[in-house]
Order: C-alpha cells, then structure tokens, then sequence
C-alpha cells in the first residue's frame, strides 16, 4: 500500500472540510477495532474530544460489547451511542473500522448515527476499508 499516506492525507481532509457543514458534530475518527486511530478529524477547539474517546478506551470497549452482544445470541450491533456531560459520541461498526462521531450535548443524534447513509461520506470511508487489511476485524480485544 505505497499510497497509502496520500490517502489517509487526502481523507483526513475530507472529513475536516465535512465537519464544517454537520451543525453540533466536532470531530470524526476512523479506528480500528482495538482503537488504534487511523484518522481524526476535529474542529480545532474540540480536538479535545478525540483524545478523551481514544484515552477512555471507548472504541475497543464498543467492540467488546458487541463481541458479547453477538455470543449472547443478541447478534453484533451497528451503532452505539453514549453522552456524556461535554459530549455525545457516536460509534458505528464498519468493518474492520469503527466510525466514532463526537458532537456537543444535545446534538442532533440522528444527523451523526446516519453519516454512514450518506453517498459521499461512505465512499470516504470504502476508500480505507479497501486499503486496511480484513484480518483487523479479527483482531478484538479478549476480556
């Protein structure tokens, strides 16, 4: 994957030019499974919030979750959301990624959870998925 850093380079400047037009939305991050950051996007006074998703551990602990979920019988979920006092979070499974949303209190759930509908974003994030390799989806975290 020689072109690789031209890729991240050019997708990270997608989804910074993205968040301008998501009222409430302030960063966007592409992980894999055990949360490793691929991609962060964020506007520059909440770049915060991507640190403080990655620093609690909240991508590998959505992915446990849903690896629990799944033995249960309860089958994997698509999209977790969480809020917390300066921020709600959005996770949707990509596999092998995980698409984190982070917004402001009070934004619009709905708008962040259906990103992955929209034409131009999902053709963004198909654009990592073909460069990833498919074993990261095995690659969870055991309790």
């Amino acid at each position: 994957a020689s072109n690789l850093p031209s890729v991240m380079d050019a997708l990270r400047r997608f989804f910074e030019s993205y968040l301008s037009s998501l009222d409430g939305i302030d960063a966007i991050l592409l992980s894999d499974r055990c949360g490793v950051p691929l991609i962060s996007a964020a506007l520059p006074e909440r770049h915060w919030t991507v640190d403080l998703v990655v620093k609690r551990g909240l991508v590998p602990s959505f992915c446990q979750a849903g690896d629990h979920a799944n033995r249960a019988g309860l089958g994997a979920p698509d999209c977790a959301i969480c809020q917390f006092n300066q921020m709600t979070v959005v996770q949707m499974s990509c596999q092998p990624l995980v698409v984190t949303v982070v917004g402001r209190p009070g934004c619009n759930i709905g708008l962040a959870s259906s990103l992955l509908s929209d034409k131009a974003f999902a053709e963004q994030v198909a654009r990592l998925q073909r460069v990833i390799p498919n074993d990261l989806s095995d690659s969870s975290v055991q309790a």
